[in-house]
């Protein structure tokens, strides 16, 4: 709903701009594709983006929220609080939402990694008990003693653990 009324002003706006009736259709779209594909960079997790592609991507998002909230409130037919508040609206809602969904999803990582963290030092380790470790270093001379080369650093190894 937000985006259908954004678009109607963003078009109405092109055409008082004096866009012809192709370029006022083709017009909101430049600036909400923006604001798509800015969401869609903010959405991805931030480990894949460095600091200044993050930067960027939040650079074109609010860029395109300036152009969006600027066309859709010259777009209103009077200047009264009204018909500003409901021309406005859209690209506000939209600049709420991913940043609600942004915070969401960087929340849910943070959470994710916290508990495997954690997980992994609850479960302890599982270690070989003593005679496991000497029968295995055991076999492992055997094996190696079979092919002809004896490994000692490998049996010393493994009974050390």
């Amino acid at each position: 709903m937000a985006a259908y009324a954004s678009y109607v002003h963003q078009r109405a706006f092109a055409l008082q701009g004096g866009a012809d009736v192709t370029s006022a259709a083709l017009w909101p779209l430049s600036v909400d594709g923006l604001l798509r594909l800015a969401t869609v960079g903010l959405l991805k997790p931030a480990d894949h983006a460095g600091r200044r592609a993050r930067s960027v991507v939040w650079m074109a998002f609010l860029l395109g929220i300036g152009v969006s909230l600027a066309a859709n409130v010259a777009a209103a037919p009077d200047l009264a609080w009204k018909p500003v508040l409901v021309a406005g609206w859209p690209p506000v809602a939209l600049l709420f939402s991913v940043e609600l969904l942004a915070h969401r999803s960087s929340n849910r990582e943070r959470t994710e990694s916290w508990t495997r963290e954690q997980a992994s030092r609850l479960v302890p380790k599982p270690r070989p008990s003593a005679p496991e470790a000497k029968r295995d270093g055991i076999a492992a001379s055997q094996r190696d003693s079979r092919s002809g080369r004896e490994s000692e650093t490998r049996v010393a190894s493994r009974e050390v653990v």
